[in-house]
């Protein structure tokens, strides 16, 4: 299956988000961006996460460390689901 890109530049005109906001998500590491042509392109896999971190900031408020720490709280709390389904399978046998 062939991945699709976004480019920041296009995608910060749709949707108002400043470039340096993403460009300061991918120095922290939160999201992961390539370039091509000098060009910065958002694999759109993860362009959901991209808008969730974009509201949490324009609309909650809440800055870089904040944004890193709800995403790896909300990564956990997946990954503990994730177990409990386990273990839930796992004693139906």
């Amino acid at each position: 299956m062939e991945r699709r890109y976004i480019k920041i530049t296009e995608y910060c005109k749709q949707t108002n988000v400043e470039k340096n906001f993403i460009s300061e998500l991918n120095q922290e590491g939160i999201i992961q961006l390539k370039i091509r042509d000098d060009d910065d392109y958002l694999d759109e896999e993860f362009l959901a996460d991209l808008e969730m971190f974009s509201r949490w900031h324009y609309d909650l408020g809440i800055n870089l460390a904040g944004i890193d720490a709800m995403r790896h709280l909300l990564n956990r709390i997946e990954k503990l689901q994730e177990e409990i389904q386990s273990l839930k399978r796992l004693n139906q046998i």
